[in-house]
């Protein structure tokens, strides 16, 4: 994999004692034994929604289906409990997780722990949340009132912290680092990480030469989903360029001049995180058309945010996008629709092209069919039962669909009646371009405690990898794991992007940039731009404007 020169960090953590850090990222050992470390009650958070039968039926069909693919390597050649010897021992235990997954997602998350907490007697209690940096940044203790972001926690031993949470951006595992809650990787975890994942992962997890964040999940941000069924009723093909993508979204636009139907779909309200649809567009428009070059030194502020090239990037996705008939609803709906209502217009045919990443064919309607570009080998996506329980909802993936049964989760079935989409990589403007843009799932742990170490060690291992890529719905970097065990043909196609070492990988900037600027000035400009109340350049140079001043 070719990685792209980002730095590992935007933020400096700097503790009284760095010696004390490098210690207890050393002598944190084993799973069977935790270095000494602060250990406070558990329990305190409450399930989004206990998975029982339904959810071991569908770990141990995803389990079985991984091990034969993995050809028995490791604890996966086990069966039932001895797969999960490593981890038992602390049985009555519970540790807490809390992480911005909901919905299908949250309800996989728990499917794929069920078994371990069965086999361990460790109880993982999952809590979900769309205002996960607001929690934990106010768990923390830290002063959010300085103008550099949070401060340094004033409570050595906060009470209302998870034990572990599950953070979906580099910029506020750096956050939360700074505040001092956060505990450096066990040893068993930075092992499990220095096996599965190539450097460019593992380093942005890595602060003042201590691992605190381990890769958990990853997602290739540069697709564009569509309908191949309408595609061909249409006679539009496949864009292979930039030029030609602009040209699609022309055609489309002219052949609907009452604008029943338009070229684009977008929905970019998501509470506390609207705006970040925005952002993933004006990142992917900048690497498409300007290459990884101009993207890699913008994205590490060697260059302004609102420097001429980032400008140039957004104006691209003005007249792409956003011109009069190009998107469903008209810009001044673009930040009062929700992703999932952008979806659904894709899936209802009112829009034909929607930009998300690989992971979003779990929030496609239920009856929705992911299928390859021929709109082939179709997998229904079904949601998840009222009860949260979703026993009978359908989930395998080839050869493990029997096997499963009424199984756990909103995932996948190998027939389907409902409207079908795929999704292809977002042209460049460069034919033979590989760069794509990717996000990731970071693990980080506000505690440290034998069970504790447990949970992260499972949820950082090759086994645990195999049993989520199988209920469908993620992609992953990990090598070692098998891409076809992704139920879908985007998920398997996502993954071998992922890791192939041919493909130029690139972080997504905003989510690396210090929280006040990627994930608050630039998510809050780029919604005022979307409707048309600021210009491209007074987003970005409001964005800039709120980057931390050094001393």
């Amino acid at each position: 994999m070719r990685q792209s020169p980002l730095p590992v960090s935007h933020h400096s953590f700097i503790r009284e004692n760095p010696a004390e850090d490098a210690g207890r990222a050393a002598g944190s050992g084993p799973v069977g034994g935790a270095a000494p470390g602060r250990r406070r009650r558990t329990g305190r958070l409450r399930r989004t929604g206990r998975l029982l039968a339904a959810a071991s039926a569908l770990t141990l069909a995803a389990a079985g289906t991984a091990a034969c693919s993995a050809g028995g390597a490791g604890s996966a050649a086990a069966t039932g409990c001895a797969a999960y010897q490593d981890y038992q021992g602390h049985e009555g235990t519970t540790v807490t997780v809390s992480s911005s997954l909901t919905g299908t997602e949250a309800e996989r998350f728990e499917a794929s722990v069920a078994e371990f907490e069965k086999c361990t007697g460790i109880d993982v209690e999952h809590t979900g949340t769309t205002e996960l940096r607001s929690q934990l940044l106010n768990g923390s203790g830290a002063d959010l009132s300085t103008s550099k972001g949070a401060s340094p926690s004033s409570q050595d031993d906060p009470e209302n912290l998870p034990d572990l949470a599950i953070v979906p951006q580099p910029g506020m595992v750096a956050e939360l680092v700074d505040t001092g809650v956060v505990h450096p990787l066990p040893n068993t975890v930075n092992s499990n990480v220095e096996a599965g994942w190539d450097r460019h992962w593992i380093q942005v997890g890595i602060h003042a030469s201590v691992p605190y964040a381990a890769p958990l999940m990853a997602s290739v941000k540069s697709l564009v989903w569509y309908s191949p069924d309408a595609f061909a009723k249409a006679g539009y093909k496949v864009p292979a360029t930039w030029a030609e993508l602009e040209t699609l979204t022309r055609k489309v636009r002219a052949d609907h001049p009452d604008g029943s139907v338009t070229p684009w779909c977008v929905g970019a309200s998501d509470g506390e995180s609207t705006g970040w649809v925005m952002t993933d567009w004006l990142e992917d428009a900048m690497l498409s058309t300007q290459g990884p070059g101009a993207y890699e030194t913008w994205a590490s502020h060697r260059v302004p945010v609102d420097s001429s090239g980032a400008v140039e990037a957004l104006d691209a996705v003005d007249s792409l996008v956003l011109a009069d008939g190009n998107v469903a609803g008209g810009r001044g709906s673009v930040i009062s629709r929700t992703p999932e209502q952008a979806g659904a217009d894709l899936v209802k045919g009112s829009c034909l092209m929607l930009h998300a990443s690989s992971s979003f064919e779990s929030r496609f309607p239920e009856g929705t069919a992911i299928t390859d570009a021929d709109g082939a080998n179709p997998v229904t996506v079904t949601a998840p039962s009222p009860s949260g329980d979703a026993a009978g909802d359908a989930a395998s993936s080839a050869g493990a669909g029997e096997a499963a049964g009424e199984t756990a989760g909103a995932t996948a079935s190998l027939t389907s009646n409902g409207t079908k989409v795929s999704a292809f990589v977002t042209p460049a403007a460069d034919r033979g371009s590989d760069a794509v843009l990717v996000g990731t799932d970071y693990l980080v742990a506000f505690t440290r405690s034998e069970a504790a170490n447990a949970v992260m060690a499972y949820l950082t291992s090759q086994d645990w990898a195999r049993t989520r890529m199988a209920m469908g719905g993620v992609a992953t970097a990990y090598q070692g794991v098998d891409p076809d065990l992704a139920p879908s043909d985007v998920g398997r196609r996502a993954t071998r992007l992922l890791q192939s070492r041919q493909t130029t990988i690139e972080m997504d900037a905003s989510d690396s940039m210090p929280v006040a600027v990627g994930s608050s000035a630039m998510w809050l400009g780029l919604s005022r731009w979307s409707t048309g109340a600021m210009t491209s350049q007074e987003a970005l140079s409001q964005a800039e404007s709120a980057w931390p001043k050094q001393k």
